[in-house]
């Protein structure tokens, strides 16, 4: 893969600019902040998308723009691609949209995992990183930031181990380990229980002769509860027919009960009514009587009379709000005319040049117009005392008004109120008269319910009996109820028992029979066992090492050779332990990583990225990303001298496309192409 050129539309300081990328050695090169990083970061987002955790669509969107993308155009192994990514801002994030990729100018296009899927595939790389976080491949051999590098040095040293594993695509070997130790222990589980599942074969034939001699006891036992059972249930039947004639009895004497229950609440309703009637004859006496003496104070005219007066107030208050409504108006216009006149007078202290024809204004002038002003002042403040006076006069009055009004119309309901009264006396009278009648027939219905009542009380003596004979069966039936059932459980309990040993007796059967195939399965588990755990597993564990071994080899002897170019320092070497870790020493002695120089840092880290980047490319030799590298301040802390050495790396470096981001003006003389970028106003560019 070779990068050929990228276009940026609002990615962080970038308007629209497009870069185009040469072969062999590329700097890039300008002040901190001024974008460089920036197009690493659009590189990474057009090839994979956004990356949790390591690359979020708001730190790549610029600032204030709804929309933005980058498109990335590549040289893989002849054919012409081009990547086209999208972001867009919604009202809580920047999420990816869709967009496409070129192949010779066939477009495709997709989401952004569809891209990222397509996008592996072209690198070659393989397909389970589509559904990780990271592009491990990539991030180790093509883009590691400087930074980050130093920061997996420093990891633990089992975590390093575990991602170098990952990297390198050896862990399975650790997976089919675990898997290896998972078989193993399941199959001892499954020996070990076919081992306490294969004995005592001969005391289950012991206690199967057993079991069948029970059986044929609780046959001899149900045939004898299976008679008693008969006798019950032909008594039972007998007592049943004798209960549903009491019950028809008993079911006559409290249909009985219950028309006495009527006629004895038909008894009391009618009582209670007749007390309910007689009171309300003696409301209504008195209401006719109070009725007839409202009469006497009766007076036609008083409602018309009384709705003039209210009339003429209401006329007469309302004549007074609007006059009132006309002096409050006036009263505004007055205080805004002082308020216009102060304001004047105040502007015309300060002025010395007229606003219109900017003459100079004298201070004669000023004192005529202030004098004017005041004059004004003094009549309008007249004006306002009087309309006020007026204002308070007219409240008073409306007041007056208003509770004269209230009087009246208080008067006017209390009359309506007594004509109602009045006008409903006819119809107390009416009803009266109706209570009366009612009361009447009342009283003829009382003899009655009298002699019904006496008849049924008769009826109800006679069926007394049938109640005591009722409980009687029926205590009678209960007892042979549970006489049955306890012949029915003992039937059941039997036929359970019968059921459960016949059971057993057949289940320790199938036991005999499948103990016999229970060992003949433990004798091949533990030629299985046998074969995983001595055979299978150290065979799996001598791979890794050879892999390991293999891999640590070639990783340490690059590593070496790299820092033998970077650091010249005779009493300083550095090799990797067997877990991969820079082991420092100086002088004679280990020293810590952390306790190294800014540039000796930067040189061991520089080192073990460009190792990295060779081990995994000769490892996965197909993938596609082999041509091309990009270094990220890989001189940070450098001295002049390291500076130098890093054109030695560049000249050992077998690789078609190398790209540097530095501020360091002297890698300038020591790469064939150099890029420059600059900041002006938040918004980067590329000088042409």
């Amino acid at each position: 893969m070779i990068i050929k050129k990228i276009k940026l539309e609002n990615i962080r300081s970038y308007l629209q600019e497009e870069v185009i990328f040469p072969e062999n050695s590329l700097l890039l090169s300008g002040d901190v902040g001024s974008g460089k990083s920036s197009i690493l970061l659009s590189i990474d987002f057009a090839l994979f998308g956004l990356t949790r955790g390591i690359l979020s669509g708001g730190s790549l969107l610029r600032n204030g723009a709804k929309e933005g993308g980058v498109e990335l155009h590549l040289d893989i192994n002849g054919k012409e691609i081009v990547i086209r990514r999208n972001l867009k801002r919604n009202e809580k994030s920047v999420t990816q949209d869709s967009g496409y990729i070129l192949t010779n100018g066939a477009k495709e296009e997709g989401s952004a995992v569809e891209l990222k899927a397509k996008v592996l595939e072209l690198l070659n790389y393989p397909k389970d990183l589509l559904t990780k976080s990271k592009s491990l491949i990539y991030r180790f051999t093509v883009y590691t930031p400087q930074e980050e590098m130093k920061r997996i040095l420093l990891e633990d040293a089992e975590e390093r181990l575990e991602i170098l594993r990952r990297v390198f695509d050896i862990d399975k070997y650790k997976r089919i380990q675990e898997n290896c130790s998972l078989i193993s222990r399941k199959l001892k589980e499954q020996i070990r229980e076919g081992d306490i599942l294969v004995g005592g074969l001969e005391e289950k034939k012991i206690e199967k002769s057993k079991l069948e001699n029970e059986i044929l006891d609780y046959r001899k036992e149900l045939e004898h509860v299976n008679n008693d059972e008969t006798i019950v249930k032909n008594k039972l039947e007998e007592t049943k027919k004798a209960i549903e004639e009491y019950e028809n009895r008993i079911k006559k004497l409290s249909e009985l009960r219950n028309e006495l229950n009527i006629v004895n609440n038909n008894m009391e309703y009618r009582t209670n009514e007749k007390k309910r009637v007689e009171e309300e004859l003696k409301k209504i006496e008195e209401d006719i009587v109070n009725g007839e003496e409202l009469i006497k104070d009766f007076k036609k005219d008083f409602e018309i009379e009384a709705g003039e007066k209210i009339e003429d107030l209401e006329e007469n208050i309302l004549l007074k709000e609007e006059k009132l409504t006309k002096i409050r108006g006036k009263l505004s216009e007055f205080n805004l005319m002082i308020r216009t006149s102060e304001d004047l007078i105040v502007k015309v202290k300060d002025l010395d040049n007229c606003p219109t024809c900017f003459q100079i204004v004298t201070n004669e002038h000023k004192n005529n117009m202030t004098n004017t002003e005041n004059e004004k002042l003094s009549t309008v403040k007249n004006n306002v005392e009087i309309f006020s006076n007026n204002e308070e006069e007219l409240n008073r009055e409306i007041d007056l008004a208003k509770e004269k009004l209230t009087g009246l119309q208080n008067s006017l309901n209390e009359f309506r109120v007594m004509k109602v009264k009045v006008e409903g006396l006819n119809d107390k009278k009416n009803l009266r008269e109706n209570l009366e009648n009612e009361l009447s027939k009342m009283l003829d219905s009382f003899g009655e319910f009298n002699e019904k009542q006496k008849k049924l009380e008769f009826e109800i003596e006679e069926n007394k009996q049938f109640e005591e004979k009722y409980k009687s069966g029926k205590q009678e039936m209960d007892d042979l109820n549970d006489k049955l059932r306890n012949c029915e459980v003992k039937v059941a309990s039997l036929n359970e028992k019968i059921t459960g040993v016949d059971n057993t007796v057949r289940r320790l059967d199938d036991e005999i029979i499948e103990k016999v195939k229970i060992r003949e399965r433990s004798e091949k588990l533990n030629g299985l066992l046998k074969w995983v755990s001595e055979q299978f597993l150290i065979m799996v564990e001598k791979m890794e090492r050879s892999v390991m071994l293999r891999l640590h080899n070639d990783f340490n002897s690059l590593f070496q050779k790299w820092v033998g170019i970077l650091i010249d320092n005779e009493n300083l070497s550095v090799k990797l332990d067997n877990e991969f870790t820079p082991k420092v020493i100086q002088d004679g002695y280990d020293t810590e990583y952390e306790f190294l120089s800014g540039g000796e840092k930067t040189a061991i880290a520089l080192a073990y990225r460009l190792s990295l980047n060779q081990v995994i490319n000769n490892l996965m030799s197909l993938i596609e990303t082999k041509d091309v590298i990009i270094l990220d301040e890989p001189t940070d802390g450098f001295s002049n001298e390291q500076l130098d050495r890093v054109r030695v790396v560049l000249d050992e470096l077998e690789i078609k496309q190398v790209i540097i981001v530095s501020h360091e003006d002297k890698i300038e003389s020591f790469v064939d192409n150099v890029l420059r970028f600059e900041k002006q106003g938040h918004v980067s560019k590329v000088l042409r």
